[in-house]
């Protein structure tokens, strides 16, 4: 078979396993496991403890950040770290302008703040374009501010790809990992194929899942 020169043969490798674990993925959800229960499946969570941090995951404006805001007013931990959302070309365009801007971490900032979140007690990390970048952030956490435990803040469907990835990064450390789902998170996850969106986020879910299983895709 003819490859162009421009294509290397690693990438080809990863694109046909990337396929094939699509594929393998929907049989494994079909004879391994009742295809209703594939939104019920993706959400898992970890019995609260007391931990020196609060991360909450991009992808959400308020959801996730609104649940941080409950577990530190709980006395959960003093601390709570929020990932800044990906830029736009829109945004960077503003910032090649030279352009004072509200960002989106701006406004999440002032709502936890009228929430009751001291605004010396918020860290900014910064934007992040995947769960296994995310996962680096908490490393530099716990390696050097020397976090022993950490509360992760995610969506309820992403909670367990969250665990795995999160667990296998700080593995070593000693430092612990707590997964938690936002409460105000009203996804459907028993009945994911009745809304459009909830539709979306488990099929993404569920590929992106098998995906690390099989080491493709972090």
């Amino acid at each position: 078979m003819f490859v162009p020169t421009s294509v290397s043969l690693s990438s080809i490798v990863k694109r046909l396993l990337v396929r094939s674990a699509l594929i393998v993925g929907a049989l494994a959800l079909v004879s391994l496991y009742p295809l209703s229960r594939a939104g019920a499946f993706l959400v898992v969570e970890d019995p609260l403890e007391k931990a020196d941090g609060i991360v909450i995951l991009g992808g959400t404006m308020y959801e996730r950040q609104m649940e941080g805001v409950e577990l530190f007013k709980e006395g959960y931990a003093p601390r709570v770290f929020l990932m800044r959302e990906i830029q736009d070309w829109g945004e960077i365009e503003l910032i090649k302008r030279g352009m004072t801007y509200l960002r989106m971490v701006d406004v999440q900032v002032d709502a936890m703040v009228r929430l009751g979140v001291p605004r010396e007690a918020i860290t900014i990390l910064d934007q992040a374009d995947s769960t296994a970048q995310e996962a680096d952030y908490v490393y530099q956490l716990v390696t050097e501010q020397h976090l022993s435990r950490v509360i992760v803040v995610t969506s309820k469907q992403h909670t367990r790809r969250a665990r795995l990835v999160m667990n296998r990064r700080v593995r070593g450390t000693g430092a612990g990992i707590i997964v938690r789902a936002s409460r105000y998170d009203r996804e459907d996850a028993e009945h994911w194929w009745r809304d459009r969106g909830t539709l979306r986020f488990t099929l993404f879910e569920t590929q992106r899942l098998f995906l690390y299983w099989i080491g493709a895709a972090d």
